[in-house]
């Protein structure tokens, strides 16, 4: 007879896989406990394990059939718990075990995941391992928005060598609306340097200048001379190369018969 609970009502196993007790693990299971029940929360044994890194027992878990797309009441998936802690080792596994990297029917993703905590790491396997870089959320908008929004550059700098949407809008925001409320230069700089359309307007019809009170502010005499200055064509072209290659083509630049200069032109290097 399958087992859930022990005799103090207890998830014993959902505790063993927490605390990383392979053991205990590997015990409960020859016990008959069910590595496939959830807790009130819908959450599984395979999440605890994700969520805390325990490696060996997500190993265990898989053994055993875990299901590695289960969802929790949130709708999270032990994807999700694991790029969310920044544990790449357990984020591998479960992609190499078929874990989804864009659940179906899922609003938020592994990646928005990744993004909320700036896991840069993990959004850099996510997105190799075929992730929708432009996926909305419908409270967070894209990865790209939440990055920018948060100030994190290093995930923002990884999601834009990818092939994210630097002009992707979450109610008529962009990322560069989300950056000018931060007044980060180096961050402006960034998203400006990748294609960021420094004249879109968000729904109240402001430009990302108009989010920046001082005239006299470093990010605002940016934004100002990227108004007035003519993109050179090195830029204009490295945009339109980018866009034709696409997420798919930008991940596999290196098996492109082109010389390493060239390359690394198309890759901002």
């Amino acid at each position: 007879m399958t087992k859930i609970l022990d005799s103090r009502r207890q998830y014993p196993l959902h505790t063993a896989a927490r605390e990383g007790n392979t053991e205990r693990v590997i015990s409960l299971i020859q016990q008959g406990f069910s590595v496939n029940h959830s807790d009130p929360d819908l959450v599984k044994p395979l999440h605890e394990a994700c969520f805390h890194g325990r490696l060996q027992c997500v190993k265990i878990l898989l053994e055993n059939d875990a299901e590695v797309n289960a969802r929790n009441i949130d709708g999270a998936t032990p994807l999700c718990d694991a790029a969310s802690s920044g544990h790449i080792n357990c984020l591998e596994l479960l992609i190499a075990n078929g874990a989804r990297v864009n659940p179906v029917l899922l609003l938020s993703s592994p990646l928005h995941e990744a993004a909320l905590r700036d896991q840069w790491e993990c959004i850099d396997i996510l997105s190799k391992a075929g992730a929708n870089l432009n996926a909305s959320d419908c409270h967070y908008g894209t990865a790209l928005h939440i990055t920018a929004n948060q100030g994190f550059i290093n995930s923002t700098e990884v999601l834009l060598r990818a092939g994210a949407n630097v002009n992707a809008v979450k109610t008529h925001s962009t990322p560069l609306h989300e950056a000018a409320l931060k007044q980060d230069i180096d961050f402006l700089g960034l998203l400006l340097e990748y294609g960021a359309n420094v004249f879109a307007r968000n729904n109240k019809g402001l430009q990302a200048i108009d989010l920046i009170s001082s005239s006299t502010n470093p990010s605002k005499e940016l934004l100002l001379y990227w108004m007035n200055t003519v993109p050179k064509l090195t830029y204009i072209t490295r945009q339109v190369i980018r866009r034709q290659l696409g997420q798919t083509g930008l991940m596999n630049i290196d098996q492109l018969m082109l010389p390493k200069l060239l390359k690394n032109y198309i890759e901002h290097r």
